[in-house]
């Protein structure tokens, strides 16, 4: 009788430490399925394991050298690959584990720490659904949440440690917990801001006297605890001599780390605690007002969880008996928002240290949302505390706003999914690229390029080299028809391509420079002979540009081939939907009418349809403001875009907030499908024309903004806020 009433207890607790996350999980991947593939450092990955070998540590004498100081990096994208080598379904279980372990986590030591498993169950949903980051639902971020799950979890475990009757069973879970923060360590150095999170519980449950009050034996286990991280501080040490890191090269701005983060200091209140506690709750609000145009599947999904989060709890009822000293009072909330806030701003800290990372919101959030999630529960438990229904209320809001989120992010990486898979199947539909040859992928879809797409020709080679199961040589790609190159300068200037009898030639963009500077020097162009070069062609919707016949010959051979390349291109390259049920958000269908302003959302943005455009650029006055802007870097500067006209007139307008001379904004012209457009100024940034019937067209349409470049100021020209082509009513409406 007793070991039947200890496998229910062991159930029971199971069930309320995983089922809400799970019901959420769920929520999440239902409508998108494993649509969603590789997008940035998962092809560089593949490649590697391709030309290497699946390797699960970085060696100092192996292919990624610079990360030795985070030496179980490839360890999540190995054993993902090892699991399944043509897909990337196991990618996407590795990922569901993690968000699940995660949860599971928050969920006990939330609970642990207020007495309530109710609490520990909101702040697990929270901690998933925290909309301040914008890459959890990413693959490229799988080794962040495994790093932040076994946190987490080495963090609970060493709470069972400390609350555990029996020596040895508090000894092997410490020794656990520490093995667990070891490699979250080894995996992502940034977890080191956390490691004071077991204590958290104790402070939080019985206030600072217990944790002066610490036993010898607890002392012990603590000491086991900070013992594995000071074997990685050791090894880090050690690692950071032999080899320039990723870490001191993305760090200081020119200046020293601990400089560079004094003078960011600042920003940790204002961008970091600003956007963590507040700010991506203000866009998750924008997300589901903005984007969605049916909150059928948003609202049953979150009446679904609701209903198993409630049932959870009911679970717990029964176990409810956790001693919190003062738990009738405010103190425990108190203490709870106290530790979440160090916390969240502990796990923004790191990135102060890059001036890069500060601009953008990938990754930079994920360390600070266990933190900021206990800010908003304690929050919420303090209303508990005064009136139940407000605190219902607020949760509930902070659940659908966050879920909605979440929703739409998954979304947008499955649709930049698609989008690079189009691009990827059309070059292997063309051919099968023979051994030794250069490559020049010429886009007609002109995206690549971009951050979110390939970034140039060494990414895609990565790719290709995956998906065809050897090392490929050299890959150069130029978008077409403007023939640019896709590998910048300093300035972050596009080269073009040249087709001549020889071959093709790669140039740089041509010497430019800036005030109180001298001309900038230029690196040399590049060759391929056209004797061992083949060209791939893809057109602007992804098909390859070869007869029908040859590409439904290519098609039959892939579909049914056992060699590699065949099943990647099943599993990894057939097409699939991103949305399993009816589409619910704006971007899914083509309208009347058509706005760009190259990323609505912070580092949520799409590839420019086009070229002439430096990359989109982030400017972040605050955690509340983030504003994306690009600048023209040739004399023309393009962007494709689907339109269904109707019979209204049309007028085009924008805003250009900056110019590089006076010049530059004098001589600004527009073109639509290449008709002049008579373009005016409205004022000394905004300008308005209106579109000659039947200039634009049913389907692809483009705009050309053509003036100077300016030599002598980077080689750059204006930088586009945003531009809109709609029906004049509508831009009036838009206008006011």
């Amino acid at each position: 009788m007793m070991a039947e009433k200890d496998r229910y207890s062991f159930f029971n607790r199971v069930c309320v430490l995983l089922l809400p996350s799970l019901a959420i999980v769920l929520a999440l991947w239902l409508p998108f399925g494993f649509s969603m593939g590789g997008l940035v450092e998962e092809w560089d990955l593949l490649g590697l394991f391709t030309e290497h070998g699946p390797f699960l540590m970085v060696h100092l004498d192996g292919p990624l050298p610079a990360h030795a100081i985070r030496p179980f990096m490839p360890l999540s994208f190995a054993l993902s690959y090892l699991a399944d080598r043509d897909s990337f379904d196991a990618w996407h279980w590795l990922t569901i584990a993690s968000l699940l372990i995660k949860g599971g986590a928050m969920t006990y030591l939330v609970s642990r720490a207020t007495g309530s498993r109710g609490w520990g169950i909101v702040a697990a949903a929270l901690l998933i659904l925290y909309p301040a980051d914008t890459m959890q639902m990413s693959l490229r971020s799988i080794h962040i949440n495994i790093a932040i799950a076994l946190v987490l979890a080495g963090s609970a475990l060493l709470v069972v440690a400390f609350e555990a009757r029996s020596r040895v069973h508090a000894v092997v879970a410490a020794f656990g917990a520490a093995f667990l923060y070891l490699v979250s360590l080894g995996i992502y150095e940034a977890g080191l801001v956390l490691i004071a999170l077991p204590l958290a519980v104790p402070f939080v449950r019985h206030g600072l006297g217990r944790l002066l009050r610490f036993r010898r034996r607890e002392l012990g286990l603590a000491i086991i605890w900070v013992g594995g991280v000071c074997l990685y501080l050791a090894y880090a040490a050690w690692a950071s001599h032999k080899v320039a890191s990723y870490q001191s090269q993305v760090t200081g701005g020119g200046q020293g780390p601990l400089a560079t983060a004094l003078a960011a200091l600042p920003k940790l209140f204002t961008i970091g605690g600003v956007r963590a506690l507040v700010g991506g709750w203000v866009d998750a609000w924008h997300m589901v007002a903005i984007e969605y145009t049916s909150y059928l599947y948003l609202g049953c999904a979150f009446f679904v969880i609701v209903v198993v989060a409630l049932v959870a709890i009911g679970m717990a009822r029964s176990r409810n008996s956790l001693e919190v000293e003062d738990s009738s009072t405010w103190r425990v909330p108190l203490r709870l928002m106290l530790v979440g806030l160090v916390l969240m701003l502990a796990g923004y800290a790191p990135f102060l240290t890059s001036p890069y990372h500060i601009v953008v919101s990938q990754r930079t959030f994920l360390w600070a949302t266990p933190g900021a999630a206990m800010v908003w529960t304690g929050l919420l438990l303090t209303v508990w505390r005064w009136a139940r229904p407000p605190a219902v209320a607020a949760a509930c809001l902070l659940l659908m706003l966050g879920l909605g989120a979440q929703l739409f992010q998954f979304h947008h990486y499955a649709e930049l999914t698609q989008r690079q898979r189009a691009v990827l199947r059309g070059v292997v539909e063309a051919t099968d690229v023979p051994p030794g040859k250069a490559v020049v992928v010429l886009d007609g879809s002109s995206q690549i390029g971009h951050s979110w797409f390939f970034v140039n020709g060494d990414m895609v080679r990565n790719a290709l080299s995956y998906l065809y199961g050897r090392s490929l040589g050299p890959v150069e790609v130029c978008r077409s028809p403007s023939m640019e190159w896709e590998r910048a300068d300093q300035f972050g200037r596009k080269g073009r391509c040249v087709e001549n009898d020889a071959g093709w030639a790669f140039e740089y963009a041509p010497s430019v420079s800036r005030p109180g500077s001298p001309p900038s020097s230029v690196e040399a162009p590049r060759h391929f002979p056209k004797d061992s070069t083949i060209v791939i062609g893809v057109r602007a919707d992804g098909t390859p540009a070869v007869s029908a016949q040859a590409q439904a010959e290519r098609k039959r051979e892939l579909q049914t081939g056992d060699d590699v390349v065949s099943r990647r291109y099943r599993g990894v390259l057939a097409a699939r939907s991103s949305d399993k049920f009816a589409p619910m958000f704006r971007d899914e269908t083509v309208g009347a009418s058509y706005r760009w302003s190259f990323g609505d959302w912070w580092n949520l943005d799409l590839p420019t349809r086009g070229s002439g455009w430096r990359e989109a650029e982030w400017t972040v006055p605050n955690g509340l403001e983030q504003h994306s802007a690009a600048w023209m870097m040739n004399s023309t500067a393009d962007v494709i875009f689907e339109l269904k006209p109707s019979a209204a007139s049309y007028r085009v307008q924008g805003v250009f907030d900056q110019f590089a001379s006076n010049a530059v904004r004098e001589r600004m012209s527009l073109r639509i499908n290449s008709q002049s457009v008579a373009m005016r100024w409205v004022s000394s940034t905004r300008f308005e024309a209106d579109v000659p019937p039947g200039a634009l067209i049913q389907g692809t349409n483009r705009i050309d903004f053509v003036t100077e470049a300016d030599a002598k100021y980077f080689g750059l020209a204006g930088r586009l806020d945003w531009f809109e082509v709609a029906p004049v009513n509508a831009a009036a409406v838009s206008n006011r």
